[in-house]
C-alpha cells in the first residue's frame, strides 16, 4: 500500500506542478479530467438514487470552460444554465419519478466537485496565480500528510469516530502544523506580497477547510457504505479520495486570499 502511494506521488506531484506552472489550456484540460472523473465516481456511488448523468457531465464540463473564459461570471452562468436544464427536466417528470431526490443528488455532485475546481482555476488566473494555486494545493496535501503521519504515531483521541474512526485530534493538529509550515515556505519565496501573518492565517484557514472537505467525503462514503470512491489511483483509491480536501479548500482559499490580499494582488472581479 505504501509503495503504491509513493509511486502515485512520484508520478503525480511533478505532473501537477507542471500543469500548474504551465497554466492555460493545459490547466483547463487537467481540471476537466479531474472533474469528470470525480463526477463519474460520485454518480456511480449514488447510482441507486438515479442522478441525471447527462446534465451532470454537461453542466460540469461547460461550467469549467465558462470559468476559464469568464471567471466568476462564468461560474455563475454555468450554474444558472444547469438550473435551467434541471427545470426543463422537471417539466417532464411525473408521479413516482422521485424527481426531488434525483435533482438533489445531481446538484450536490456539481456543487461539491465542480465548484472547488472552478475556484482553483480562478486562483490560477490571478496575479501570482502559480504561487496561489501551489499554496492552496500544497497546504492541503501537507495537511493530509502530516495528519496521517502524526495521527498514526501519537494519535489517541478520536476526531470524528462516527464519520472516520481512524482520524484523531492529534493528527488534525499535526496537519495544521504542516499546513502552516508549507504556507510559510511559500511566503519565503514571495516576500513582496505575502506577509508572515497572512501566510500563517492562510495556512490555518485552508488547512481547516481541507480537513472538513476530507470529513465530508468520509461522511458521504459512510452513508453510502462505500470504502473507496474508485480504484484509479493505486494506494489512494479514486479521484475523490485524493482531491476531496482540495474541493472545499479551493473555494475557501480564493475568498481568504480575496479578504487578505485583494489590495496586493490584481485580477479579482470584485
Amino acid at each position: 500500500m505504501l509503495k503504491q502511494r509513493l509511486l502515485v506521488a512520484i508520478v503525480g506531484v511533478p505532473l501537477a506542478l507542471l500543469v500548474i506552472i504551465w497554466g492555460g489550456y493545459a490547466f483547463l484540460a487537467f481540471a476537466l479530467i479531474v472533474t469528470l472523473l470525480g463526477l463519474h465516481e460520485y454518480y456511480n456511488m449514488v447510482r441507486p438514487y438515479r442522478p441525471n448523468l447527462l446534465i451532470g457531465y454537461v453542466v460540469g464540463a461547460g461550467t469549467l470552460v465558462a470559468v476559464y473564459f469568464g471567471g466568476l461570471s462564468g461560474l455563475a452562468g454555468g450554474f444558472a444554465a444547469g438550473l435551467a436544464l434541471l427545470v426543463m427536466w422537471s417539466l417532464r417528470a411525473g408521479p413516482g419519478d422521485h424527481l426531488t431526490g434525483r435533482m438533489s443528488v445531481t446538484i450536490f455532485g456539481l456543487v461539491w466537485v465542480v465548484m472547488g475546481i472552478s475556484y482553483l482555476m480562478m486562483l490560477r488566473a490571478l496575479e501570482h496565480g502559480v504561487a496561489l494555486v501551489l499554496l492552496a494545493v500544497g497546504v492541503t496535501w501537507f495537511n493530509d500528510s502530516f495528519a496521517y503521519a502524526i495521527g498514526r504515531f501519537i494519535g489517541r483521541h478520536k476526531l470524528a469516530p462516527r464519520i472516520s474512526p481512524n482520524k484523531t485530534i492529534e493528527g488534525a493538529i499535526g496537519g495544521l502544523v504542516g499546513s502552516v509550515l508549507f504556507a510559510i515556505g511559500v511566503k519565503i519565496y514571495n516576500p513582496e506580497w505575502l506577509s508572515l501573518r497572512d501566510a500563517v492565517i492562510l495556512g490555518v484557514v485552508i488547512g481547516v477547510a481541507g480537513q472538513l472537505g476530507d470529513l465530508l467525503e468520509s461522511a458521504v462514503k459512510r452513508d453510502l457504505r462505500v470504502k473507496d470512491s474508485g480504484r484509479i489511483l493505486p494506494g489512494h483509491g479514486g479521484v475523490l479520495d485524493r482531491f476531496d480536501s482540495i474541493f472545499l479548500a479551493g473555494v475557501v482559499a480564493y475568498w481568504a486570499v480575496w479578504l487578505l490580499l485583494r489590495d496586493s494582488i490584481e485580477g479579482f472581479p470584485l
